[in-house]
Parts: C-alpha cells; sequence; structure tokens
C-alpha cells in the first residue's frame, strides 16, 4: 500500500491531463486564394488555421456568443496549432486550392474564451447509433435495405469531429433482425437496447425523414422527427428541410446536415460552463485491489470538467479525494457518466464514486422499459412489421 500511496499521490496531486479532444481538431477547412507564388501556401495556412479556430469555436460555444468576440491575431492563433495536415493542394502560378486539418492545443482556446466571458462545452457525449427511417410521400416507411435512401445519405455522411460522434449502423442481418422500421417508430427499448449493446453506444437516435408531396410550385419539404433514447430517457426533435429545385437527393443531404446539427446543438446547450465558476465535492472511492483504482484515476482523466484532483487519505480499501470542477451538480454527474463514473450519496453529506462499465444506456432505475406488448421479444427471430 506504500507503493500505492505514492502512486495515487503522484498522479492526482494535479488537473488530470486528458487526451487531446476531437472538438478541438478542424478537419476539412478549405482554401482558395490567388497572389504571390512564393507566398501563397503561407497565405493558405494563415487563412485556413483562422477559419479552422472559428469551426473550434463554434463546436464548443454558442453562435450567440461568438458575435461579440475579436480573434487575437496570426501569430498568437499559429501558437495555439499543436499540428496540421494538408488534406490536398493543387496550386498555379498565381492560385493555391487547399483542404487542411489543424489540430488546438486546448488550454490556450480555454483561456481565450475565459478571458472574454464566454460560456463553453467540451463534454463529449458517448458514440450515438442512428436509425434512419424513411417514410414516403405515399406513408409506407423503410429502415433497411436498399430501396431506404435516407439510410444511404447517412451511410455516406463523413464523421466531423464534434461533441456527439454519430454511428450509422452495417444494416447487416443482426440488424435487421434486431428492430423493424415499425417498432423503431414506436419506440420499442428492448430492441434499440439490443442495437445500443451491439455497437456500444450511449444513446439511439431514431431519426424519422418523412417526405412530403411536391408543392405546385415543384418545392419538396423532409419532415424530420428524431426521438433519442438514452440515460436521459426520451428526448424529441423536431424540423425540417426544404428544396427549392425539389432535388430530392439533395434535400436528404441536407436533412442529414440538419439533424446532425440538432443533435451537436442540443447537447452543447445543456453543457454549457461559466469557465470562471468552480466548485468543489469531496467523495470516497471504495475499491479492493491497486487495479480498480488505477482504473478509477483513468476514467477521472477523461472528465474535461475536473480541473484538480486531491488525494487527501488512501487505504486498503479506498481513499478520499477532493474534486474541482467546472459547471453546474447536473453537467457535472453528466460528464462523469459519459466516462463511466457514478456518485451515490451515503448519507451524512458524503459521496461515493464508483465506476460503473457497461451500463445500459436505456435503464431507467435499474428496470428496462420496453415497449406495449414487448416484455419478452424473441431478439433472434426476424424483427417483424407490427
Amino acid at each position: 500500500m506504500a507503493v500505492a500511496a505514492g502512486i495515487g499521490l503522484a498522479t492526482l496531486g494535479a488537473a488530470p491531463a486528458a487526451a487531446q479532444q476531437n472538438v478541438y481538431v478542424a478537419a476539412g477547412i478549405p482554401v482558395d486564394i490567388t497572389g504571390d507564388l512564393a507566398t501563397l501556401r503561407e497565405q493558405a495556412m494563415l487563412k485556413g488555421q483562422r477559419e479552422g479556430l472559428m469551426k473550434v469555436l463554434s463546436t464548443i460555444a454558442s453562435a450567440e456568443d461568438l458575435k461579440s468576440i475579436t480573434l487575437p491575431g496570426d501569430d498568437e492563433i499559429t501558437s495555439w496549432v499543436q499540428d496540421f495536415e494538408i488534406e490536398e493542394e493543387k496550386t498555379s502560378a498565381s492560385r493555391y486550392i487547399g483542404r487542411f486539418t489543424f489540430r488546438f492545443m486546448a488550454d490556450p482556446i480555454r483561456q481565450f474564451l475565459a478571458d472574454q466571458g464566454v460560456a463553453y462545452a467540451e463534454t463529449e457525449s458517448k458514440a450515438v447509433l442512428v436509425l434512419p427511417v424513411y417514410t414516403t410521400e405515399t406513408g409506407d416507411t423503410e429502415l433497411w435495405g436498399p430501396t431506404n435512401p435516407w439510410f444511404a445519405s447517412w451511410a455516406a455522411r463523413q464523421q466531423q469531429p464534434g461533441l456527439v460522434p454519430i454511428k450509422t449502423p452495417v444494416g447487416d442481418l443482426p440488424d435487421t433482425n434486431a428492430i423493424s422500421a415499425t417498432q423503431a417508430l414506436a419506440g420499442d427499448r428492448v430492441r434499440i437496447q439490443s442495437l445500443a449493446d451491439r455497437y456500444a453506444v450511449g444513446d439511439v437516435m431514431v431519426a424519422e425523414a418523412a417526405l412530403q408531396p411536391p408543392s405546385p410550385d415543384g418545392k419538396r419539404v423532409l419532415a424530420l422527427n428524431i426521438s433519442s433514447y438514452g440515460s436521459a430517457g426520451v428526448q424529441n426533435l423536431r424540423d425540417q428541410v426544404v428544396s427549392d429545385s425539389g432535388d430530392v437527393d439533395q434535400l436528404l443531404r441536407d436533412g442529414v446536415a440538419k439533424v446532425a446539427e440538432l443533435v451537436q446543438n442540443s447537447w452543447k446547450q445543456d453543457n454549457l460552463v461559466d469557465p470562471n465558476s468552480r466548485a468543489t465535492v469531496q467523495v470516497h472511492v471504495p475499491f479492493s485491489t491497486q487495479a480498480q483504482w488505477v482504473q478509477v484515476k483513468r476514467h477521472l482523466a477523461q472528465v474535461n470538467l475536473i480541473k484538480s484532483v486531491n488525494l487527501t487519505r488512501l487505504s486498503r480499501s479506498g481513499a478520499d479525494i477532493e474534486l474541482t470542477y467546472l459547471g453546474d451538480e447536473i453537467q457535472f454527474i453528466r460528464a462523469l457518466n459519459q466516462a463511466d463514473l457514478a456518485i451515490t450519496s451515503s448519507g451524512e453529506g458524503l459521496q461515493t464514486m464508483t465506476l460503473n462499465p457497461g451500463g445500459g444506456a436505456m435503464m431507467n432505475g435499474g428496470q428496462m422499459n420496453s415497449g406495449p406488448g414487448n416484455d419478452n421479444p424473441d431478439l433472434t427471430q426476424p424483427a417483424v412489421p407490427q
């Protein structure tokens, strides 16, 4: 235990060093400039990193708050760049066309936003699985198979860095056996959970795209109905996209982008924290082996709201630690949950932290909720419409 104590004090005396987050990566930044050939690439880099920084800021801060900020000069922004990648480039005597990925260091961006008094969100959600249900203008629904163009649009989507990773299912036989379009729209929680388990995701999002009949002027509307099933219960979002030209393929691509935007913004809004406001909590971490203690510390390092972790007591059966964190209590608990950590009250103001790997995303009070008439479905059999 003397060795364990030494390890504990060495690693918990300061804030955990979290790995570089996806939210501080700006990928696919296009640049197209003209000018002097000798300085074209340098100009492109400066322009690209500025646009990349704005993309990162728009990912973690609200659009309204960003209207009031002024970006620093190019030299300072350059000092914030951890590394970059030239995805592609073409040059001529007076023109440069390229696409870049910039990876920014987190700390200077956090400090910049704190100095500006701008709230930001950097708690990353567990991955979300999307079930793209397509409803034709005649009312027919489809989830799996080549006759679902909405699924094809999601499958073709390029994953972008953000607060919420979105996965598209494979669409193979186990998927088609797990759930039908009708069952997905009905919110069959047992079948939805089976897919959450298969893809190891936190939430499952049933995203219905309902194509409306064309209007007299040729416009097309795609109604978007989104139901997200997870630890927070059921959350619903609704929106639509419109095509003046009536191009259904483009309408579906726009719909994918709109749903992804809605999901990202909804999570961001719930997790915006004041960077200049902090709170402290003392918790007890029970464990029976040193390996369990090391695991807890690794998971704590994933919680970016935690700014300092101080070890106050270490014994053979557990540790007492003091956590300083950003955000309110709900946001902090949510961030812990994303790292498979949970805090429970043990009476008399004491808090206990435990590691909860593999907690079911659809669990509610320890009980699985199922849809009507689906208490014990046979998931080895194909999911037939109901």
